[in-house]
């Protein structure tokens, strides 16, 4: 027994210089994975978390060592707002010498390593020594009509035959929700296959579920890019010559990822295609690499008709709002497609039209911007569900937010787990199922959402 068993706090005195630059590194890292470009407080986040697990004397302890860690980390990171051109005088100075006329730590970091990778990438998109598809097959292909017996529009078969045809190591393909990109991909697929034999096209994307989505819309073999780096690492698989290797949903992807992707496609002889919407939602880890490769080049690929919508104002509307044109909203307001009114009565009247659409059996889809209205909405439609005897609430389980399930509701599963096989397919982040089962254990006996046999599962109660 010691005299005193109460914890060892730490003063700011006792943390080690090299403790201190080893936590900076840390942080600079982790931000660094999510980030393509940082401010100090970004630093200073990651830096609270990172010495949570210490005990401290006082805060005024805690908040000097976390000051002293983004400070290495700042000191190791790569500004990107250029110094004052001159000093300002001495009454417009703060205490640690900044000028008063900027922004306190509005300075924008980044890092060398990820400038790097953004460098290579941009050099491999310039590159035209990656494997090509002859004119002959392309027109032979995108000429003749699809499976539901459908011609490609001219802005596809351009598109195809300029990525074909373009040797690029990394190319691009641009499109609108709706402009039919996987058209576009199913016939490059298979003039590509036509030229460089069965199995030569592959699939990556940043989740999944939307990997799962390319492999059924193709037909090809697809991996999420992070599961198909750790098994590389861990097997050596890797890429082959010829291959065609189409990324999905490319601007979700991190700089990082496709960078070391892009690598390995080139050190194989594979051709790496990078396929999504720079004007959508941005990768959530250090991303905008498929954008600076669009904007890298005045002859992107691109598809521009839209086919999804049938009423031609919905297209036009679509697309103008695609490239922030505000006044757009307009249009949208005179087709009756926005609806302003106190929040309590939008919030009913959106619950309102979504089950009117659920009645009708339409798929509907209800958004609203908080959790607690996500979950309040949930119990709203769960009791009308019970009411109306689609879920039966005799027995049921509680679910990580509070809310229950039973035999009958909906659920979206929230992460991977290749252990869980459900037919031939496994228990992705994002899958929709219906419960039909409560087991005595807590567990769930789910079935993909819209199945009616088949592909079941038993979740763990844990």
């Amino acid at each position: 027994m010691t005299a005193n068993d109460e914890p060892l706090l730490l003063r700011a005195n006792d943390v080690p210089l090299n403790v201190i630059d080893s936590l900076g590194a840390d942080v600079l890292a982790a931000v660094g994975e999510k980030r393509s470009t940082w401010h100090r407080w970004n630093l200073t986040a990651e830096a609270a978390r990172r010495t949570m697990a210490y005990r401290f004397a006082s805060p005024e302890d805690h908040e000097a060592i976390v000051g002293m860690v983004v400070d290495a980390a700042e000191a190791a990171s790569l500004r990107l707002t250029p110094p004052e051109l001159a000093s300002s005088p001495a009454v417009f100075r703060r205490p640690d010498g900044t000028s008063v006329f900027r922004p306190k730590h509005s300075a924008l970091f980044s890092s060398e390593v990820l400038l790097a990778a953004e460098d290579r990438l941009l050099e491999r998109a310039r590159t035209t020594t990656a494997p090509t598809v002859p004119l002959t097959t392309v027109e032979r292909i995108t000429k003749r009509p699809d499976s539901k017996g459908r011609m490609r529009g001219d802005d596809q078969a351009a598109a195809l035959t300029k990525i074909a045809l373009s040797g690029r190591m990394v190319d691009v393909l641009v499109g609108p929700a709706g402009a039919g990109k996987t058209t576009a991909m199913s016939a490059l697929r298979r003039a590509w296959e036509h030229e460089h034999g069965r199995g030569s096209v592959v699939g990556l994307a940043p989740s999944a579920v939307a990997a799962q989505v390319l492999a059924d819309d193709l037909g090809i073999q697809t991996e999420n890019t992070a599961k198909w780096l750790d098994t590389h690492d861990r097997t050596g698989e890797t890429f082959r010559k010829g291959q065609l290797v189409i990324v999905d949903e490319a601007s979700l992807a991190g700089s990082l990822s496709l960078d070391r992707i892009t690598t390995l496609a080139a050190e194989a002889g594979a051709k790496v295609l990078l396929v999504g919407d720079h004007a959508q939602l941005q990768s959530v880890t250090a991303g905008g690499a498929f954008s600076l490769l669009v904007h890298d080049r005045d002859d992107a690929p691109e598809l521009v008709d839209v086919h999804r919508f049938v009423n031609l104002s919905e297209k036009t509307a679509s697309l103008a709002l695609r490239h922030g044109r505000t006044d757009v909203i307009d249009t949208y307001a005179e087709h009756g497609r926005v609806i302003g009114g106190e929040t309590e009565a939008m919030i009913d009247a959106a619950y309102t039209a979504w089950r009117t659409d659920t009645l009708a059996g339409r798929a509907s889809v209800l958004v609203t911007d908080s959790n607690e209205s996500v979950q309040a909405l949930n119990n709203r439609a769960r009791a009308d569900l019970i009411l109306d005897g689609t879920v039966n609430a005799r027995r049921e389980v509680e679910l990580h937010d509070g809310t229950r399930a039973a035999t009958g509701d909906t659920v979206i599963t929230r992460r991977n787990d290749r252990r869980l096989r459900a037919g031939r397919s496994w228990v992705r982040n994002g899958d929709r199922w219906t419960v039909t089962e409560v087991r005595d254990d807590g567990a769930l006996t789910l079935r993909r959402a819209g199945r009616k046999w088949g592909t079941s599962v038993v979740v763990p109660a844990e």
